[in-house]
């Protein structure tokens, strides 16, 4: 065996270790792991008997959810629960937002966004409609640029996955809130002075939780880019790219219209 003695001593330990790779394949897979031109293999969750609810999927098996969302006859009720969970969790992070607000409304100027109406019930509506109407408003360009990237996923599978992206982040927002609210008790308080800065924060919030959403559509097109049909190749990481143009889109509109929402909705409630 390649000029050595082996005995017969040694020769089935020998046969018995493991084959490596050639050196050049496996550097040509790192490098390709590196510029995110391969995708890890996942084991892929079977579905159980009973589907578990919508929050129990978006929050801790996004693979099962992954699997329900290629399937385009589970797409009607499941967009279905995504919309409703996303209302429940803005309509609750914007109660608790629109209440501290309330609470501490006499150290507010009387220009502030926040002294108008009362925000206990207009801020939860200013939250939902501005997040969801900025996806309705952006499902169209959604769609074109999934469709420019070469994946040809149904306006249906596109609606999903946007919803989705607003469902995680609205069960984050639910996580988020108490945290938010015990800061503006310290306010209440006196151990914090700065009110508007603590309301804006609040304001500010969901955008940043909502970049765990991006993630979250980032990965369930990276788990379809086998499973959908390519229309065109694209080069390098196509999804990233996608990805970050949807994420792109929707924060230039709904930091605009939740604005524009709460300066309507505080003049008339």
């Amino acid at each position: 065996m390649g000029g050595q003695l082996v005995s017969a001593a040694t020769y089935p330990v020998i046969q018995a270790l493991p084959v490596e790779e050639p050196v050049d394949e496996l550097m040509a897979a790192v490098v390709a792991e590196a510029r995110g031109e391969l995708k890890p293999a996942e084991p892929e969750e079977e579905m159980p008997a009973v589907r578990p609810s919508m929050f129990d999927l978006v929050l801790r098996r996004p693979r099962l959810l992954d699997r329900i969302l290629r399937e385009e006859g589970a797409l009607p009720k499941a967009i279905q629960d995504l919309a409703s969970l996303s209302v429940v969790g803005l309509a609750v992070y914007g109660l608790v937002v629109g209440a501290s607000a309330q609470l501490v409304r006499d150290r507010l100027i009387p220009s502030s966004f926040f002294a108008s109406g009362l925000p206990a019930v207009w801020m939860p509506l200013a939250f939902v409609l501005a997040f969801l109407g900025a996806i309705c408003i952006c499902l169209p360009s959604f769609y074109f640029f999934t469709q420019l990237s070469g994946l040809d996923a149904s306006f249906r599978m596109v609606t999903a996955q946007a919803l989705r992206g607003v469902a995680s982040t609205a069960v984050l927002l639910l996580g988020a809130a108490p945290f938010y609210a015990a800061w503006v008790l310290g306010n209440v308080v006196g151990l914090f002075e700065d009110v508007d800065t603590t309301l804006q924060v609040g304001m500010a919030i969901p955008f940043a939780v909502g970049l765990f959403g991006v993630g979250a559509v980032y990965q369930a097109f990276r788990s379809m880019v086998d499973v959908l049909p390519v229309t065109h190749q694209r080069r390098g990481n196509f999804v990233r790219r996608m990805v970050l143009a949807w994420g792109a889109l929707f924060t230039a509109i709904a930091p605009v219209a939740l604005y524009r929402a709460g300066e309507w909705f505080g003049q008339w409630l």
